[in-house]
Parts: C-alpha cells; structure tokens; sequence
C-alpha cells in the first residue's frame, strides 16, 4: 500500500479574504491488497468524514422526519472516504489546520490499520502461534 500525501492552500472571498486549506490524498494498492479488499469486503468501510458529514449524521439521528431526511441527504453529500474512494483520490479542504491535520491523521491511521488488519487476515490457514510469557 501506498499512500500519497499533497498539501496546497487557497484564498477564497472577495472582500472577506480567507485561507483554505487542501489536502489531496490517493492510495495505490497492490493486487494481492485489492484482492483481499475483495474478498473481506472492505471496500465500503468509512476512514474519514468530515465535520460537516458528522453534523449532518448527527442531525439525521435526532430530528424529525423532514430535518432528519434532509440531514441524511446533506451527510451524503458531504465529503466521506471509504478505503474504495480513497484509491480514486479525493480533495479535502478543510477551513483550518487542526482540521486539515485531523484528517490527515484519520487517513494516515485507517491506512495502518487497513495493512495489520489484511495482514493477520491472511494468518488465517491453519497455522499455529506460541506465545510465552
């Protein structure tokens, strides 16, 4: 696995200038990865959302039925990555730093945790572990 990291920044606003931050991330996987992918049916599973997404979820889960299924909608909308998604690439932007670390980090940690996850996933065949204390 192979995780591809850009960090960039923009201004937005005409009179009411502000910084925005971007981070672009894409993973390459290797066909033995996308295989076992595959076969576990990870590709769907969530690594990320955004603020907006989790405000949006949130709102789905507490409100009534037209608040919650416009929040549902909006969730959808707003930026998800699944381990699927991410080899596709994706554009985070994000309003601050703490944010755009944030998902950096969320991205970062889903990705190590994806590796030891596809490793002992294939420790399944029968072998044997000792271990002593």
């Amino acid at each position: 696995m192979r995780l591809k990291l850009t960090r960039s920044q923009r201004t937005t606003g005409m009179v009411n200038k502000k910084v925005m931050f971007i981070l672009n991330a894409e993973v390459s996987y290797s066909s033995v990865e996308q295989a076992s992918i595959k076969k576990y049916n990870l590709g769907n599973q969530i690594i990320y959302n955004s603020e907006a997404a989790r405000r949006h979820a949130a709102n789905a889960a507490s409100g009534g039925l037209i608040k919650g299924l416009t929040s549902a909608a909006l969730s959808h909308m707003s930026l998800s990555i699944t381990i699927d998604s991410l080899a596709r690439g994706h554009e985070v932007e994000c309003k601050d730093l703490d944010e755009l670390l944030e998902a950096e980090e969320a991205i970062r940690g889903s990705c190590e945790n994806l590796k030891k996850y596809l490793e002992v996933a294939e420790c399944f065949d029968g072998r044997e572990e000792v271990v002593e204390y």
